[in-house]
């Protein structure tokens, strides 16, 4: 917003500049990127889409590159099917998250890097998280039928969390 003020201040100035017959000498002013929106933590369950959002400002406009656990992204050696989209704002898109290896996963912690001539800026890290199964299993116990289910997230991620259901049926 503040450059676009500036760059249109700038030919107010020249056209009455030139109005006046003085010369005008306009510079280019480039601004180091700066992220104005940070990724963020995502759980997703196991072929569901996922975003990691990223958006940055500076002159001129930053192109904007992601890393994952510290490493550069090198999409075209990702498999076509799972590869992830950067849009065109710069956020990481996954149509469909894959489980997997840890090389094969889209597990991971990921940040992204805006570039421009005048330099770098790089977000925060955000963490994605595939979420394990919801898992149910039916016994008896005393002639009284249970249900226990439960769900869980793969190692690597946040706490489990159990839930336990029992039903009695006579």
């Amino acid at each position: 917003m503040t450059e676009q003020v500036f760059i249109r201040m700038l030919v107010v100035f020249a056209a009455l500049g030139n109005l006046a017959g003085s010369r005008l000498r306009a510079e280019v002013v480039e601004v180091t990127p700066l992220i104005v929106h940070h990724p963020s933590d995502v759980v997703v369950k196991v072929g569901s889409p996922a975003t990691l959002s990223c958006r940055a400002e500076g002159t001129p406009e930053p192109s904007i590159e992601w890393l994952r656990n510290g490493q550069p992204m090198e999409m075209d050696k990702l498999d076509s099917q799972s590869r992830p989209i950067v849009l065109s704002e710069g956020s990481l898109f996954f149509l469909s998250v894959v489980p997997g290896r840890r090389s094969q996963s889209h597990e991971g912690v990921y940040a992204c890097v805006a570039k421009n001539s005048a330099g770098k800026a790089t977000s925060r890290n955000a963490s994605l998280y595939i979420a394990g199964k919801t898992v149910g299993k039916s016994f008896k116990l005393d002639g009284h039928a249970f249900i226990l289910s439960y769900s869980a997230f793969r190692k690597y991620s946040h706490p489990l969390t159990f839930s336990t259901f029992c039903c009695v049926t006579a």
